[in-house]
């Protein structure tokens, strides 16, 4: 009973002692890099909503889409580290993105780790127009048509993504990688015929497959997932392909340590809350709470696994 009142009066003392914008409007920014209605996007809203109760201050969720995320972590490279800015993420923009884009940030020196908050899988889905009910169907059907062949993910460069790169090369089929601005927008075209497959979170696109409207054919894990149970593996289907995502909280580079422990305090504390938890099930999203030490070593093992899986490949940003 007394923990939160503890974490509360101590942010307050660290952030008067602190600089920075934030601070002086008054809340804590938590930024993201997709549009507003994605799976990420409602679980940060969930946890913003508690740790407004126990940093004392409101913490507001900013969406900075675009750039698969990379605009979104320059906007806290550039901020004060001060704890009043933070980036909430899926690991892509900094495990992926630098073996593909010329960035402008360094991904391990301008963020501080705080908190992997959790893993989601993927799920490949088809549209009304696609007649697959396997992943051998929809080669079959691709190979006969090649106006199928396009397809899209959450983000060029995401887990997602180089899983499809990696069936491509498999199943020798040209498949066209199609960029959209979040996954809300590419579901659109999805549904509306102008795109024939999509690569996502099974958070994403549940509600879409149990309403019938797409078809999910293959999901990207070890294990089938319990919201889809239905739907094989690509493993069951003959393909060893795995596509693991992973949602993380950091900081500017530089924060204080008293400042970045209160933060990580909070953060276990709202990752408790009964309304994430029941979020998350819903979802499909599992949810992890390991700190910072942790998605430091996470990131590190996923930006090399990702380097040797571009290399390999020889994939480019156009493929």
């Amino acid at each position: 009973m007394k923990r939160r009142p503890f974490i509360a009066m101590s942010w307050a003392l660290l952030a008067a002692a602190s600089g920075g914008a934030s601070r002086a409007a008054g809340f804590v920014r938590m930024v993201l890099g997709f549009p507003a209605g994605a799976s990420g996007d409602a679980m940060a809203r969930a946890l913003a909503e508690r740790m407004s109760i126990l940093l004392a201050s409101p913490v507001i969720v900013e969406d900075h889409p675009g750039a698969d995320g990379r605009i979104a972590l320059e906007q806290i490279r550039r901020a004060q580290p001060d704890g009043m800015s933070l980036l909430f993420t899926p690991l892509s923009p900094l495990t992926s993105a630098p073996w593909l884009y010329k960035i402008p940030y360094d991904p391990v020196r301008d963020f501080q780790p705080l908190m992997h908050v959790a893993t989601f899988r993927h799920v490949l889905v088809v549209g009304p127009g696609v007649p697959a009910a396997s992943l051998s169907e929809y080669a079959a059907i691709v190979r006969g048509r090649p106006e199928l062949a396009f397809y899209s993910s959450a983000a060029a460069g995401s887990s997602g993504h180089m899983a499809m790169t990696a069936f491509a090369h498999r199943t020798k089929l040209d498949l066209r990688y199609v960029p959209y601005k979040g996954s809300a927008n590419a579901l659109v075209d999805l549904l509306g015929g102008r795109l024939a497959a999509f690569m996502g979170n099974v958070a994403d696109v549940v509600e879409l497959c149990h309403q019938g409207r797409i078809r999910p054919i293959g999901v990207a894990s070890a294990e089938r997932s319990r919201h889809l149970p239905k739907v094989p593996t690509f493993r069951e289907q003959g393909f060893d392909i795995e596509a693991v995502g992973g949602f993380a909280i950091y900081a500017p580079a530089g924060t204080p340590q008293p400042i970045a422990s209160r933060l990580v305090a909070a953060l276990r504390d709202a990752m408790q809350s009964p309304a994430l938890i029941q979020l998350a099930d819903q979802l499909g999203i599992e949810l992890t709470g390991w700190g910072p030490d942790e998605l430091a070593r996470i990131q590190k093992a996923e930006y090399l696994q990702a380097g040797r899986r571009i290399q390999a490949s020889g994939f480019n940003v156009e493929d």
